[in-house]
This record gives structure tokens, C-alpha cells and sequence, in this order.
């Protein structure tokens, strides 16, 4: 019956290759389905970014290598592979093949034969399936040959799963009977309970007809008699061949609606330039496409220049005469739609005398987020009145007469320069600048004492925790205390630097060789890195590092420590020096914690009056491995 068993498990195996590879395929073409739904969600003005940026990314990439349809597209419209489609009913006919197997003292014999099936499909992962099958059989006994046949008739529920294009596994569990003459049992005709367990995949050729490839199955029969073995049991194999009537089926989407265009509207600023300014004229677009598609643009002008594949161009006056001249802009959908517009450009003559411009910030140097008054102080020389417009190196800068206002919200510190051009009534252009300096602001209170606060405590552990078994042990409650205190701060931390990073250090005591300490350190860390995560912390905030006994404090090391331990008596710090050896060990047996923006590291204070501090002082447990460690000095029952 192993045998059997393991044949069919082979078997199921060999089975699932081309639903692996047929996996791995489909994943491959969903990337231009998810670059469609990506321009739909996003809206009309995200969506034409979003084309420039996909056009931009995929410039230099290889294109795809055609790849061969191995079956035929779903029929009658539907968007949906047959293999993904859920018939109601199926019928299924074919080929069956039984090695029947006695049992001792007789040996397994083929059987030939065929049947049929009928399978109720209750969702898309459930049926109901009835089979009838019959075979016939040649077999020696006592080294004549007899010739018989039997049937089985079996019920119970199939188990399916539609997710891929072309194939559906299915596994099934039925019972029921079988009936077989004199030949097979050797006193007469019997019929006996019979059940079958295994499964098989269908390869679906069109949504109406399937190919069961294979199916292979465990079959017992409980016949009895001279010529069958004295248990009553017959441990058989079962395998199957056939084809599959799919019926029922769901009726198909409805077809997409058709295309619409898209629409378009052409804007230019500013509408006229002189004539030498060698001034260009924002060329500005608004398209969009009722289905949501990306555009493409193409430009045109009657005269100069146009610079811009996307919604906003610019027109370049450089070497034109007065006139007037006109830009057309066609959007693509690339889906055989087209909208056009134009806009018009009026190049004057250029008048002989620029405003002149001086520019001053009051007051010139500022914090971060604060605001500067600008004074822009602009003549004509011809006595024109003036419009102005004001630019910056950074921040924002909101007026349109002489005086504006620079706001330097969400600027880094640095020195940011504000211009004020000033234009004539007849486009003669002058300009000035100033210069602002911003600062760094200071920190803000609460995020100061946060970083004074922040609980940067070393956490320890017992003796050889956590171990290779249970990785996510050895965390004492004072010490999840103590991480939980940790995560708290910190989450609130990262509001105000977003940057910053827990650095977590494993250190393990001297006892045992330096692989096993290597690794044991390196679990101390990864279950302070996985509590953390559990506790709110962003895994990508925290970086681990495991040294074993690399780093160990020293017998002098932790005396210094026991002695500055602010919560001990006289005489407790003296009985802890009197056992330095196991203390120095479990001290050693630690994480330490560094915020790496200030570089602070966590404080090594050992929780001596903690509840479970006997626990974690304890040398028992071995921490060594490989190599015996040196006799502990004799345990104290007082708690230190």
C-alpha cells in the first residue's frame, strides 16, 4: 500500500508541472494589465503624468519576446480563460485501468475497462460527483487462467481549483461499492463496500470540453473468498483517462462599450512677446480622454519653435518676424483617437528702454517656516506702467504688484535667491534679486525630550536564549517591559525624523565555542527585531548586528557598572562583587540599543531588582555547546 501510496503522490507531482508553468506565465502578462488599471484610478491630470513616466521608463527596455498561445482564447467575448470558467455540470467518459491487488497469497493482476461520471459542480471549488465503472480482468490461479470481470459504482465530493487558464486539478474523496463474480472472489458472485481517494488535472480545450489528462487514485474493495487474501482488503491503484462535456455554463460579459475620443483645448502664456526678446511662450494643453487613456502629443507651428512631447511646451520666439503665428497640438489615445487645437502667438515689435529693478527682503535671514517682506522698487524709463512677477530658488513667493511676501515653509536651510521681474506696458522686461538666508529652526520641545527620554535600555536574556527550537522565547517580562517602552518612544519619535534607526547589537558570554555563540547572539537580536516589529516598529527602521563573544565586558567593566547602579545598597553591590563571575556573564548575555541620529546607546543597568532577575543571573541552561564551561561560583539565595 506504500508503494501505491507514493506512486500517487509521484504522480500528482508530475501533474502540477504545467500548472507551475502556466502560473509563472500568466503572472508575466498582468504587468500591462496593471500599467491600464494604474492610468484609470489615478484621473485625468495623474493619468497624463503617469504616460510620460511609463514612456520615460520603458525607453531603453528590450521588447518582450512574442510568446506562442499554447490553446484558444476564451470564446463568444468572454474576457475569461475556459479554464477559470465554472460549468454547473459535467459528464465525463473514458478509459480506467485497475491494478488489482488480492492480497497474499496471490498476485496483483491488470484490469482494462471504462465508465463513465456525472459531477454536480456546487461552487467553484466544490462538487458532487457519481461514477460507474466496469472491467475485465485475466488472472492465474493455482497456474490456470481465469478470465472475469467486476464494476464499481462510487459517490462523494471533488474538490477543484479554477485558477488557471487551461487546467483544473481536482482532488476527490468517494465511496460506495463494487460487484464482482465467482472468478474474482472463488466461491461467487459478491458485491462489497469500495472506496476511492486521489485525484487528477482536466486540460480544458474549449469551454465546453475538457481532456482529463490523467486521474489517479487509491481504490479499496473489501472483497472476500478463496481466491482474494484472508483480510478482506484490497489495496488497488487506480489510473484514468478521458474526455469531459462541460455544461451549464455562464452566460458571457456583456461587450465593452466603444471608444470615445478624446477632447482638447490649447492655451499659450503669454500670448505676444517683441520681436528679438528671444522670449518663449508657455504652450499649455488640456486634453483628456473620456476612457481614462494616456495621450500622447504631437506640436506644430506656423513659425519658430516648439519644445515638449507632453501637455506643456514651450514656443520659442528666436528668430521670427512681428506677426502672428499659431501652435497645433494633436492628442493620441493610442487607441485610434484624436482631438486637435490651436492657440495663437503674437510677436510685437520690441520697445527700447527695460524698467529698471532693485529687489530687498526685510528681514533677510529667517527660520525655516517663516516669512520675509519683498520690496521690489521698479521705474520705467519711458514712464510705462509695470506688472510684476516674482520667482524663487526655492519656497514659494505669492504677490503681483510691488510688494510680495517669500514663505519659506518646507525649505531645507540654505540661501534662497527671490526674483522680481518687472515688465512695461510695450514688453520691455527688467529684473532684480535678493538674497534670503534660512535657517534651521530648533528642534521642536516635545521631540528634544523625546530623545532625552527615549527608553534605551539594554535588554538581556537567560542562559542560552532563546534557543534554536523555540527562536521566539527567552524574553523575560521585565525585559518585554522594557521593549515595549522602547517601541512606544520610538514609534513617536519617527514623527518627527523619519530617518532615524534602532541599532540592535547581540552579544553572547564567553561559555561555548564561537559558532554557537555567533549564532545564539544572532537570535537575541532577531527576537528583540521581531518583538519590536509586533509592537508597531517599522521593520525597515531597525538594523541588527551579532558579534557573540567578540565584544564581552570585562570582570573590571561590570564591577564599574554594579558600583554606579544608582538602586543598589552598599551591601547589595557587595555581594554582587563577591559573585562578579556569574554576574559578569549575565551581563554579557545583552542587546544593546543606538538611535543612530544622535548616537546615543543604550544604558547597560542590569534589572537586579527585577522579579525575574534570579532567572536571568542563572548560569544553568549551558549556555556552552560544544565546550564545557568553567565552574560557577556558588549561587546566592538572597536576590541581588
Amino acid at each position: 500500500m506504500k508503494g501505491k501510496c507514493g506512486l500517487i503522490i509521484a504522480g500528482m507531482a508530475l501533474l502540477s508541472l504545467p500548472l507551475v508553468a502556466q502560473e509563472n506565465n500568466s503572472g508575466k502578462n498582468e504587468e500591462a494589465n496593471r500599467r491600464e488599471v494604474l492610468a484609470k484610478s489615478i484621473g485625468e491630470t495623474e493619468s497624463r503624468f503617469a504616460a510620460v513616466r511609463l514612456k520615460s521608463a520603458d525607453a531603453l527596455a528590450l521588447p518582450a519576446a512574442p510568446r506562442p498561445t499554447p490553446f484558444p482564447a476564451a470564446a463568444n467575448g468572454s474576457s475569461e480563460a475556459p479554464g477559470r470558467l465554472l460549468p454547473r455540470f459535467e459528464l465525463g467518459g473514458g478509459y480506467s485501468y485497475v491494478n488489482f491487488n488480492p492480497g497474499s497469497p496471490f498476485g496483483s493482476f491488470s484490469n482494462q475497462g471504462g465508465g463513465g461520471s456525472f459531477t454536480y459542480n456546487a461552487s467553484r471549488y466544490l462538487g458532487l460527483t457519481a461514477e460507474f465503472n466496469g472491467y475485465s480482468f485475466t488472472r492465474d490461479i493455482s497456474g490456470n487462467g481465469v478470465q472475469g470481470g467486476w464494476t464499481s459504482f462510487l459517490f462523494g465530493p471533488r474538490l477543484n481549483l479554477r485558477r488557471f487558464d487551461y487546467f483544473v486539478p481536482f482532488a476527490e474523496f468517494l465511496v460506495g461499492g463494487s460487484h464482482a463474480g465467482a472468478q474474482m472472489t472463488g466461491d461467487s458472485s459478491q458485491s462489497a463496500f469500495a472506496l476511492a481517494a486521489g485525484g487528477g488535472v482536466d486540460i480544458v480545450l474549449t469551454k465546453h470540453l475538457a481532456w482529463r489528462f490523467a486521474q489517479i487514485d487509491y481504490l479499496m474493495t473489501n472483497f472476500s473468498g478463496t481466491s482474494v487474501g484472508g483480510n478482506a482488503r484490497q489495496d488497488n491503484l487506480r489510473l484514468g483517462t478521458g474526455i469531459v462535456l462541460r455544461l451549464g455554463l455562464p452566460a458571457p460579459p456583456p461587450p465593452p462599450k466603444p471608444k470615445e475620443p478624446p477632447t482638447a483645448a490649447c492655451s499659450v502664456t503669454p500670448s505676444s512677446v517683441y520681436a528679438g526678446s528671444n522670449d518663449t511662450v508657455a504652450v499649455h494643453v488640456n486634453a483628456s480622454s473620456p476612457d481614462n487613456l494616456p495621450l500622447t502629443y504631437n506640436y506644430t507651428a506656423s513659425g519658430g519653435a516648439v519644445d515638449g512631447t507632453g501637455p506643456d511646451a514651450r514656443w520659442n520666439s528666436s528668430g521670427v518676424n512681428p506677426g502672428s503665428y499659431t501652435v497645433s497640438v494633436k492628442a493620441d489615445d493610442g487607441k485610434g483617437g484624436t482631438a486637435s487645437c490651436v492657440a495663437d502667438i503674437k510677436v510685437e515689435e520690441r520697445p527700447h528702454h527695460p524698467p529698471t529693478v532693485s529687489v530687498s527682503a526685510n528681514p533677510a535671514t529667517i527660520k525655516a517656516g517663516e516669512r520675509s517682506a519683498i520690496a521690489c522698487n521698479a521705474t520705467s524709463p519711458d514712464n510705462l506702467p509695470l506688472t510684476y512677477n516674482y520667482s524663487a530658488s526655492g519656497g514659494q513667493v505669492t504677490g503681483n504688484g510691488a510688494q510680495a511676501q517669500f514663505d519659506s515653509t518646507g525649505v531645507q536651510p540654505g540661501t534662497y535667491s527671490v526674483k522680481c521681474e518687472a515688465t512695461d506696458s510695450r514688453g520691455d522686461k527688467g529684473d532684480g534679486s535678493a538674497n534670503i538666508d534660512v535657517q534651521q529652526p530648533p528642534p521642536p520641545p516635545e521631540m528634544v525630550r523625546l530623545e532625552q527620554r527615549l527608553s534605551l535600555h539594554s535588554v538581556y536574556f537567560p542562559t542560552a536564549q532563546p534557543t534554536v527550537a523555540k527562536p521566539n522565547g527567552g524574553l523575560t517580562p521585565s525585559q518585554a517591559d522594557t521593549l515595549n517602552a522602547l517601541a512606544a518612544d520610538f514609534k513617536q519619535y519617527l514623527t518627527y525624523k523619519p530617518d532615524a534607526h534602532l541599532i540592535l547589537e547581540g552579544h553572547a558570554d564567553i561559555r561555548g565555542t564561537k559558532e554557537y555563540n555567533d549564532k545564539l547572539s544572532e537570535r537575541r537580536v532577531g527576537r528583540v527585531s521581531g518583538y519590536l516589529v509586533e509592537k508597531g516598529v517599522p521593520a525597515d527602521h531597525i538594523e541588527v548586528r551579532a558579534f557573540g563573544f567578540e565584544k564581552n565586558m570585562s570582570s573590571e567593566d561590570v564591577k564599574k557598572l554594579v558600583e554606579a547602579d544608582p538602586d543598589l545598597s552598599a551591601a547589595e553591590k557587595q555581594r554582587l562583587v563577591r559573585n562578579i563571575l556569574t554576574v559578569r556573564l549575565a551581563n554579557n548575555r545583552r542587546v544593546d540599543v543606538t538611535l543612530s541620529t544622535t548616537g546615543e546607546q543604550s544604558v547597560r543597568r542590569f534589572p537586579f531588582n527585577a522579579k525575574d532577575a534570579l532567572t536571568l543571573l542563572s548560569r544553568s541552561g549551558g549556555e556552552a555547546a560544544k565546550k564545557k564551561a568553567p565552574a560557577a561560583a556558588p549561587k546566592k539565595k538572597t536576590t541581588p
